[in-house]
């Protein structure tokens, strides 16, 4: 399960429309595989077992990507450039773990202010809290909610 999640949440990431909470527990999933990879997972280190881990990481998201500020405000693209950073971070390095930081910081991954919603990567616009290509999408074809007719399909934002 914890596989499935991981590999739904690229995709959404990717894609530049995710929830708060899917962000969050991507955020902890990346940074307890960063944990485990340094060797802090273990009898003995700084988290006992993934588990323990993956609940310290959830808090430290929470805190970090508030609802008040987030809630349906999850910019993906920023998000998918934070994943990537938490990747590929450097065990036991201050200076990239700092870098890293920076690049998952709420008002980065947080679009304050913008619609409930999502976020939407390049060509794609929210429609019904989805991101939708208005160019090739027989449901919202040239905008939202314009339907092309039984037949029909969407080429360049026209029904044809």
């Amino acid at each position: 399960m914890t596989r499935t999640l991981t590999l739904t949440l690229g995709f959404l990431a990717l894609t530049g429309c995710v929830s708060v909470v899917d962000a969050r527990e991507g955020g902890a999933q990346r940074n307890c595989r960063f944990e485990q990879r340094c060797g802090n997972i273990g009898s003995g280190q700084n988290y006992a077992n993934v588990d323990e881990c993956l609940v310290a990481k959830r808090k430290t998201f929470q805190d970090l990507w508030p609802t008040d500020k987030c809630d349906g405000r999850i910019n993906g693209q920023t998000l998918n450039v934070c994943f990537q950073a938490i990747e590929n971070t450097q065990c036991n390095n201050i200076v990239d773990f700092i870098a890293t930081f920076s690049k998952c910081e709420a008002n980065d991954v947080c679009t304050e202010g913008a619609p409930k919603g999502c976020n939407c990567g390049n060509g794609e616009t929210c429609c019904n809290n989805a991101c939708t290509n208005l160019q090739n999408d027989r449901n919202n074809c040239g905008g939202c909610g314009t339907t092309c007719g039984s037949g029909l399909s969407c080429q360049s934002g026209v029904c044809r």
